[in-house]
């Protein structure tokens, strides 16, 4: 086990058992704790907004004090009964690594709080996490947790640049195959895309506020809300992109993605990303997403994708109000 891992492990078993204390021992002096932070992209991001949105729970960049304080302050009437954060899968670096988690817990209003996080650690050199990013179902976050409170609205001034790119060099094969994704989409060359992909690959988004057909084990449903569907087969997403394509969705070619980081294990590639288009009515999509990518023998056999759902919903006018 990595010091990264080791240090994740113990930080979500901590927030499970709501141990605040056992939380702040796993940090470094000065550590921060990122969430997107839906409409609000500059808000959002750490260049231009290195302390935050002041929201909550989309709050951008926090630091680890102020973000333990507030959870002390709010959870306990928040979560009366606690909230469960059951780790699925780790995707495992060094100094970083990936923790996919599945939370659990009934929200003081009475509404079932059911989110699927990746989350990402950085560590020092002793093994203290210095830094968070929790990438999560921003929908159901904000509809649960913040009340379903309105988000102001901004963009980012040029496309999303929180860091420069990294340089692939030589990266492993599950490497460059997991990257090879982004420049065949920005071409919007979908057979380039689809052709990284096994027959039988899937792919899963989390589903706002439907959270049955979210599962990552179960059957998703890209008719019900656009890109809110669960895991569904390639073969159908790549029908629903080529069909947004070919409706005249973007007015750039397609979404461009810059890949920024990335941590592999075995089969398994973590992508952190940021992905920029304008859409057909001059809107700006600026996501942020991490990608987990599954690559067999034969190419890519599923991709997790956890993204800034709220974001979405609010820029490209799909609905978040599906599954209410």
């Amino acid at each position: 086990m990595t010091r990264a891992v080791r240090a994740g492990m113990d930080f979500i078993s901590a927030l499970d058992r709501g141990s605040l204390g056992g939380l702040a021992r796993n940090c470094a002096p000065g550590a921060t704790w990122w969430v997107d932070t839906g409409p609000d992209r500059r808000g959002g991001d750490p260049q231009l907004s290195p302390h935050g949105s002041g929201r909550f729970p989309l709050h951008g960049v926090m630091r680890m004090d102020d973000k333990l304080a507030l959870m002390r302050r709010l959870g306990p009437t928040a979560f009366p009964d606690g909230c469960r954060q059951i780790p699925r899968r780790v995707v495992a670096g060094h100094d970083t690594c990936v923790i996919e988690v599945e939370g659990y817990g009934e929200h003081a209003s009475g509404i079932e709080y059911a989110n699927r996080y990746g989350f990402v650690f950085d560590v020092d050199p002793t093994g203290a996490i210095v830094s968070v990013r929790e990438y999560l179902d921003t929908i159901h976050a904000q509809h649960v947790v913040g009340g379903g409170a309105p988000v102001p609205r901004s963009s980012l001034d040029g496309p999303a640049v929180a860091d420069a790119a990294s340089d692939p060099g030589d990266a492993l094969p599950t490497v460059a195959t997991a990257l090879a994704m982004w420049p065949a989409l920005a071409r919007g060359d979908l057979d380039a895309f689809g052709a990284l992909f096994t027959a039988d690959a899937t792919w899963w988004t989390d589903t706002g506020r439907d959270r049955h057909r979210g599962r990552p084990h179960g059957r998703g449903d890209l008719d019900a809300n656009g890109p809110f569907h669960g895991t569904v087969a390639i073969a159908a997403k790549l029908a629903a992109m080529r069909a947004r394509l070919a409706a005249g969705a973007y007015r750039s070619t397609a979404v461009e993605v810059t890949a920024h980081r990335w941590v592999a294990d075995d089969t398994l590639v973590a992508v952190e990303a940021s992905g920029d288009a304008t859409l057909a009515d001059g809107s700006r999509y600026q996501n942020r997403y991490l990608w987990v990518v599954d690559v067999g023998p034969g190419g890519i056999a599923a991709v997790r994708e956890y993204c800034d759902t709220l974001h979405i919903a609010d820029i490209m006018g799909f609905d978040a109000e599906v599954g209410r």
